[in-house]
This record gives C-alpha cells, sequence and structure tokens, in this order.
C-alpha cells in the first residue's frame, strides 16, 4: 500500500515539474504572437480622391451675320421726287409746276430754268467740263405742260404723226416738265439737236462724267424699241449722284432698270 501512494507521488511531482517547466518555457522562450492591426478607416473627408485636371472650355467660334443691305426705296411716282419715271406711260399732272425752279446760270439760247437741285448739279458739270477745254451750251430746260402742248403740235405738223411719236415732246410725257431734264449742244450750235453730236468731244465728255453729277443720258443708242424715243444723245436727265451711279453702272435705261415698260 505504501508502495502504491509513492508511485501516484512520484506521478504528481512528475506532472508538477512538467507543467512548470511549461510556464518557464512560455514565460521566457515562446514569442507572443502579434495582435492584428486594426485597421484604420481614412475619414470620407480625408480620402484623397483624383481630381480630374480642368479643362478649358473651347471659346465658341462667334460667327458674324452680315448685316443685309438695306433696300434702296426710290419714289418713282410722286411729281415732286428727283426720281420720278416719266415716259408715255407714266404721265405728269398737266397742272404741276415745280416749286423750286430757278434760273440756270450756265452758256443757253434763253433764261432757262430748273429745278434747284439739278441748275445745281448742272452748273458744276458744265463748269467741269469748261475746266477740260469744252463749252456746252444748255439749249433747254424746264417746259411747261402748255409749252409740251405747242411744241407737240409744231412737231406733229412739220413731221407727222409716225416720227413726232419718236420724240419728247409727248404732253405730259416729257421729263422737261420735272425741271429735271436738258437738252445740252455745242456752244458753236453745230449739230445742235442732231444725232452727229456724238462725234464731237462735247458728247463724249458727258457720256463718260455725266452720271458724276447725277446726270444720266436717259435715251442711248439701241435702245429706242425701250424707251420709245429715238436716240437723242442732247437729252440727259438729273436723277441725283447716287441714283445716277447705279443707273450707269447697269448700263440700263430707266425703264428697264425700275421695270417699266412703254
Amino acid at each position: 500500500m505504501e508502495k502504491g501512494y509513492r508511485g501516484k507521488l512520484i506521478t504528481i511531482i512528475i506532472l508538477s515539474l512538467l507543467i512548470l517547466l511549461g510556464l518557464i518555457y512560455l514565460k521566457f522562450f515562446a514569442k507572443p504572437s502579434p495582435k492584428p492591426a486594426k485597421p484604420t478607416s481614412t475619414p470620407a473627408a480625408e480620402t484623397a480622391t483624383a481630381t480630374p485636371e480642368e479643362t478649358e472650355e473651347p471659346t465658341p467660334e462667334v460667327t458674324t451675320t452680315p448685316e443685309p443691305t438695306p433696300e434702296i426705296v426710290v419714289d418713282l411716282d410722286s411729281n415732286d421726287s428727283i426720281n420720278k419715271f416719266v415716259n408715255k406711260s407714266y404721265t405728269i399732272d398737266s397742272g404741276y409746276v415745280p416749286s423750286d425752279l430757278r434760273k440756270v446760270n450756265v452758256r443757253s439760247n434763253s433764261d432757262q430754268t430748273l429745278r434747284a437741285e439739278a441748275a445745281d448739279a448742272l452748273e458744276k458739270m458744265m463748269g467741269a467740263a469748261l475746266d477740260e477745254g469744252l463749252t456746252l451750251k444748255l439749249l433747254s430746260g424746264y417746259r411747261s405742260y402748255k409749252e409740251q402742248v405747242s411744241l407737240y403740235n409744231t412737231y406733229l405738223n412739220r413731221y407727222g404723226k409716225a416720227k413726232t411719236a419718236t420724240m419728247d415732246a409727248y404732253p405730259g410725257g416729257s421729263e422737261h416738265q420735272l425741271g429735271l431734264a436738258v437738252d445740252l449742244g455745242n456752244v458753236s450750235g453745230k449739230c445742235e439737236l442732231i444725232t452727229c453730236f456724238v462725234e464731237y468731244p462735247t458728247y463724249t465728255w458727258l457720256h463718260e462724267h455725266a452720271y458724276e453729277y447725277g446726270y444720266i443720258e436717259r435715251y442711248p443708242q439701241g435702245k429706242e424699241s425701250i424707251t420709245g424715243i429715238m436716240f437723242s444723245p442732247w437729252h440727259f436727265r438729273y436723277v441725283g449722284i447716287e441714283e445716277a451711279k447705279r443707273i450707269h453702272d447697269s448700263g440700263l435705261t430707266m425703264e428697264e432698270f425700275y421695270g417699266r415698260t412703254q
């Protein structure tokens, strides 16, 4: 029995030593396991986000729409308009007399009058021609309706109806009643109111420069069927400088330019 007790005691001692050795090992020799690192959360505000580079928006190309060319409105119908359109189909009132007629201070067969604006322009034009050694003469300016009737009857008796119809003498259908038309010739009187006037440098100068002073050649050669009037190189009509240039540059008669025919 004593032997059995001793064996148990030895067993207890051995177990105690093993436990003690284990404790000593754990204390001095075993490396502690590293504690897992706590995940650190970056506050949303501190989270680095890639900011895209600011790209400069292209400046939109500015396209300018050209302003439409304003339409030039010309008064072709009022008797007092310097652009009044006249022919045998578009006539002037028989009682019309321009209110601003004045004597024209140029060489002429007799005292001639025109509307003030046309008179000013004619004096400048004839002065410019004179500066180039060309002397013009004013043969006819303003004519009243009554004078037109008298002239028409004279031509009718002299030339007959057919030829008279081609002449600028129809009462109410002549620009002379407007005080804006002139018949011009050589100071010498040669080829006065005859087509041979074209053979003189005075006509050549008028043909090339009259529009610069607001006058156009009203009844040009080759346009007789359009104007209804025979070629009259002596007859010029005042329409103002701007309109004269437009008509001259077009190469058209007033009938063609404004779309008005006989």
